[in-house]
């Protein structure tokens, strides 16, 4: 009985240390910096795209009453107010919410900027938030974004629902960096787990599942994780090529340019 709960253990430790073993790389991020809009490029590699904005809840004016012409909740509260976005049906972003009021002010960018392709459907929803969900209170769809919201202003915008929901689409934040969000540092390469589509990795074709086996001219293995994973971020600014292996196994060198990230929800 001794030898079998011996063995049993011995099963398990390996189990341990094989689920171990399988997560022991560690992950990094390169690093980004935030660059001042003014300074942004507008044209060229990383120039801004032209469908990317900075958003930004700013308020909204409900009705007295909610859709079923009743009063908002049982004891005569108002409105508990949260703005969602949603893009192809996918909801993409939602304000905090602001309690109690018919004139909720958010004032809240999103923490990435938003994609709002011409061609994709948009809607723009206001909700009474409540412990089962809430219930709509008004909402705006439409392909593309709405024709009275030029970036730059306060647009303020209709709703189904007899209300009206303002918000802001302003120039985005750039960011310089490569735009590789996530990577495993393994002993002779880098294996890239995410990347910004918006970035001079993702305009230069790298892609999940890509290795990276040198940078500048030196291996991954002579350099060390920690002076190549301090070279990956540094790639695009120093203009060093990436020697990349993809998941079929073909080696190339990657050129990065030296345009913006832009971060994208």
């Amino acid at each position: 009985m001794r030898s079998r709960l011996a063995s049993g253990w011995c099963v398990l430790a390996f189990l341990g240390l094989s689920v171990l073993g399988a997560c022991a790389y560690p992950r990094r991020t390169t690093s980004l910096s935030p660059v001042h809009t003014s300074s942004a490029m507008t044209t060229g590699p990383g120039g801004t795209p032209g469908d990317v904005y900075r958003f930004t809840a700013v308020s909204a004016t409900l009705p007295q009453q909610n859709r079923g012409a009743t009063q908002w909740d049982d004891n005569g509260g108002l409105p508990d107010a949260v703005l969602r976005v949603y893009r192809d049906d996918v909801l993409v972003w939602q304000s905090h919410t602001v309690s109690d009021s018919l004139h909720p002010e958010w004032n809240e960018a999103a923490p990435r900027n938003i994609r709002f392709p011409a061609s994709a459907r948009i809607r723009f929803e206001v909700w009474d938030e409540d412990e089962l969900g809430g219930d709509p209170v008004g909402i705006w769809r439409g392909i593309g974004l709405p024709p009275n919201a030029p970036p730059g202003v306060d647009a303020r915008i209709l709703l189904e629902g007899e209300s009206y929901v303002t918000i802001r689409l302003d120039t985005p934040q750039p960011h310089r960096g490569v735009g590789i969000r996530l990577f495993e540092v393994h002993g002779s390469d880098l294996q890239v787990i995410e990347v910004e589509p918006f970035s001079p990795a993702g305009r230069a074709g790298i892609v999940a599942g890509d290795r990276i086996i040198a940078i500048g001219g030196h291996t991954v293995g002579d350099l060390g994780s920690q002076r190549a994973s301090g070279a990956l971020s540094m790639a695009a600014e120093r203009q060093e090529p990436l020697r990349v292996i993809n998941a079929q196994g073909t080696e190339r060198t990657v050129e990065l340019d030296r345009g913006y990230v832009w971060l994208v929800l």
